[in-house]
């Protein structure tokens, strides 16, 4: 038996790593639902982050200067001038 680690992408499942199989190879799935790790987050929770830091730092240039915020880029304001 081998372990084969995929996904239900909402319309079949897919495989999260290349599988050499042969064709017509018959498969029996069980479903085990994996939890996520402490470091893994889904999209909204990243979303949440993004919110919870502009509001709780008191940013006042967040819309603006989010690039400089986020990825460490020179702000606008600076480079307009």
């Amino acid at each position: 038996m081998t372990q084969i680690k995929a996904h239900d992408d909402g319309q079949q499942i897919v495989f999260d790593e290349p599988v050499n199989l042969k064709p017509n190879t018959k498969l029996t799935i069980l479903v085990e639902e994996a939890a996520l790790q402490p470091d893994e987050k889904v999209p909204a929770d990243n979303l949440l982050d993004i919110f919870g830091t502009s509001f709780s730092t008191g940013i006042k240039d967040w819309s603006e200067e989010h690039d400089h915020y986020l990825y460490g880029t020179p702000k606008k304001q600076l480079a307009n001038k």
